[in-house]
């Protein structure tokens, strides 16, 4: 456990981290602690491998470390943050709504092998570039609303699209690849010119 944290700040449940206790929250808000460094383990040993839903939400965190045990990180888990970048550890492959919705976010790195991005998990950012993994097979509904992205390039195995996923960005033209199940009609902006690759 990364000091000063201790394992009685946080809300353990198996392999899942569900949040902070009191002590924690106080610790934080007491301390003016804002950099968290996500246990890897529980007191028991079990490595971490779910941030549980709105674990860390409105805890005023200008960073986080995420460990490389992680494979999920779930609904609000760092909402409405003060978070300027996040580096997602490669064991990641699911993040879920609203993961990192309302930070300041300018710099994110995704994992290697992520497949599914929720809905609104990165929207009210200030993103101005993202690389898609080729893993990658869904984005959900306004996933990277408001954000200051110019241009994405889609991965090839990239399955759905849903409304709004790049609403409010600038966006000027965009190549999606053939074959996706779905591209929803407003994913993009009206005067985005949407191509097939």
């Amino acid at each position: 456990m990364e000091k000063p944290w201790e394992f009685d700040d946080f809300i353990f449940d198996g392999d899942v981290l569900k949040g902070m206790t009191r002590k924690g929250k106080d610790k934080i808000k007491n301390e003016e602690l804002f950099d968290m460094v996500v246990p890897t383990e529980g007191p028991d040993g079990t490595k971490i491998r779910v941030i549980g839903e709105q674990c860390f939400f409105r805890r005023k965190l200008n960073s986080v470390v995420i460990p490389e045990t992680v494979e999920e990180i779930q609904y609000e888990a760092f909402g409405v943050n003060n978070l300027t970048e996040v580096e997602i550890p490669d064991s990641v492959k699911k993040i879920g709504a609203y993961a990192f919705y309302r930070n300041k976010l300018t710099d994110v790195k995704l994992p290697e092998e992520v497949e599914f991005i929720g809905d609104n998990a990165f929207s009210l950012n200030q993103i101005g570039e993202i690389v898609f993994p080729e893993t990658l097979e869904f984005i959900g509904v306004s996933a990277f609303y408001k954000n200051n992205l110019t241009e994405v390039n889609l991965p090839k195995n990239i399955k759905e699209i849903d409304m709004y996923a790049f609403r409010k960005n600038n966006i000027h033209e965009v190549q999606v690849p053939a074959g996706m199940e779905k591209l929803d009609n407003r994913a993009f902006e009206e005067n985005t010119v949407v191509k097939e690759a």
